[in-house]
């Protein structure tokens, strides 16, 4: 995306451009009926690829000039229409996401957790034996087995606490993560999104 001076200086060019160009034309004309050196189909066709080609339009128009001659009379247009696509392509702008900020007095969420069940996860190569042992030796109770991965949902002991159970088992061999079992509500609040064309 351009900037406003960059959009200004763009204006100001083209507008000089066509008015030059207008101007070529008028002149090659007057030349040509007073039989004086030509300015060249190479000069004229090249102004309108510089962004002159409304000039180099009216100019055709206004002064007759060149209106005969097939490389002007579907040139000109086509090289409009060009530089038309292209504007309208440079202008076409890409989906973007953005994140809206939270409000000052808004306080992070943090979803509860469970009071006494916490989730392990352990390494498949070690296998699961040191995690059942140490289940039985510190008393805790296997509330769910994972199938789909290598991980556990367990209970911790009644004469302890949660976070000094979740430490004795990020010790035990083979364990890879400790962590709460979080709870999440429909109610929730989400973090919204807005996309912006």
């Amino acid at each position: 995306m351009m900037s406003m001076a960059t959009n200004k200086i763009l204006i100001v060019y083209l507008i000089a451009v066509n008015v030059a160009t207008f101007f070529v034309y008028g002149i090659d004309k007057w030349k040509a009926m007073h039989g004086k050196w030509r300015i060249s189909e190479a000069t004229l066709i090249g102004l309108a690829v510089a962004g002159g080609s409304l000039g180099a339009w009216l100019g055709m128009a206004v002064w007759h000039h060149k209106t005969m001659h097939k490389k002007f009379k579907y040139g000109i247009p086509l090289i409009i229409v060009a530089q038309i696509a292209i504007a309208l392509l440079a202008s076409c702008r890409t989906k973007q996401v953005v994140e809206l900020p939270a409000p000052v007095h808004e306080h992070r969420y943090e979803p509860e957790h469970s009071a006494s069940v916490f989730l392990v996860m352990y390494d498949a190569e070690v296998g699961k034996a040191p995690l059942l042992e140490a289940i039985e030796h510190y008393g805790c109770e296997v509330v769910y087995d994972y199938h789909s991965f290598n991980g556990m949902a367990l209970k911790k002991p009644v004469n302890k606490t949660l976070e000094e159970t979740m430490q004795l088992f990020r010790k035990v061999k083979g364990v890879l993560t400790v962590e709460y079992d979080r709870m999440y509500r429909l109610t929730d609040p989400v973090k919204p999104r807005v996309e912006i064309k």
